[in-house]
């Protein structure tokens, strides 16, 4: 009896405290959203390629997937420390033309101070190359450079331009996209030296416009791909500069000295503009970034894709 008593007074108990449970409010679902500060490199240049200077922030229109956001933070940097990877493509190249490239190499390590960092990779169509890591040192790039060649010479003209291998250069764009990701500088860029840029694809562009990198080109004149039009290289060549906020520079002016000059002046001096955009947990979705200028017609490179890095 005494057991039959002891399991009723327990049913009881249970029962009474599923009843209290089932009195209690549910709690609500909490959602957790982290809010990252978004920051964009914009240079802005007139309609004869002079950079604009005096801007402020009131001359300025963001955009996020099309809609408006306020602007948090502004500055304008002049001679701000940058790192940078130079990519030299020696697939095609003659020796005449990779002296060119070298010189302006040369030319721009003289204008670099010791607060920027450096790397140099070179590729063909065999592979791509670390000829030197991240570094402040310029002598490194300088031995680096001075180890440099041209592979040996294929026949085949317009033909090899267009049957023969594809050079690396994706190849190499991804791996001075991760080597760059070691640097602490914030600036980050890319110069790809090449007189074809051939090999490129959706995925390089994809990666690119992932990355704070922004990708500048020093060009040399290619007659036989002028002649064999590459549609799809040109397309993501031109994507690539401009989804990441970079340029096109010619290698092709006589004062090399004054092509550095500019190159240089556009990776160190630049405005800078941030502002604070909402992530929900598991996105990663990429997101479409517009630098507007209302009532001025000037030329603005900025990046133009940002994908959120959620915890």
């Amino acid at each position: 009896m005494r057991v039959v008593r002891f399991l009723s007074w327990a049913a009881v108990l249970f029962c009474a405290c599923v009843l209290i449970a089932d009195d209690q409010p549910e709690a609500p679902a909490t959602f957790t959203v982290q809010v990252n500060t978004v920051s964009i490199d914009v240079e802005v240049l007139d309609k004869d390629g002079v950079p604009v200077l005096g801007l402020d922030q009131s001359d300025f229109v963001v955009k996020e997937n099309g809609h408006e956001v306020k602007i948090s933070n502004f500055s304008r940097w002049t001679d701000r420390p940058v790192s940078l990877a130079i990519i030299l493509d020696t697939s095609t190249i003659t020796l005449d033309k990779l002296s060119i490239a070298k010189e302006h190499i040369m030319q721009m390590l003289h204008i670099f101070d010791g607060k920027d960092e450096l790397s140099l990779f070179s590729f063909d169509h065999r592979n791509a190359w670390l000829e030197a890591d991240l570094t402040h040192d310029k002598k490194q790039i300088i031995d680096a450079l001075d180890n440099i060649s041209v592979p040996s010479r294929r026949r085949g003209g317009g033909s090899a331009e267009y049957f023969g291998k594809l050079p690396y250069t994706a190849l190499a764009i991804d791996k001075a996209l991760l080597n760059i990701e070691k640097s602490s500088i914030k600036r980050k860029t890319l110069l790809v030296i090449s007189n074809r840029f051939r090999g490129l694809g959706p995925a390089t562009v994809d990666h690119i416009r992932d990355s704070e990198c922004t990708l500048f080109t020093l060009a040399f004149t290619n007659k036989a791909a002028a002649i064999i039009t590459i549609l799809g290289d040109r397309i993501h060549q031109n994507r690539l500069m401009r989804d990441s906020g970079g340029r096109k520079f010619s290698a092709e002016n006589e004062n090399i000295s004054e092509t550095c000059r500019i190159l240089v002046s556009t990776l160190k001096n630049y405005y800078s503009i941030g502002y604070q955009t909402e992530i929900k947990p598991g996105d990663k979705n990429r997101r479409r970034i517009e630098v507007k200028m209302p009532g001025k017609k000037y030329v603005i490179n900025a990046r133009r894709f940002y994908t959120p890095k959620s915890r």
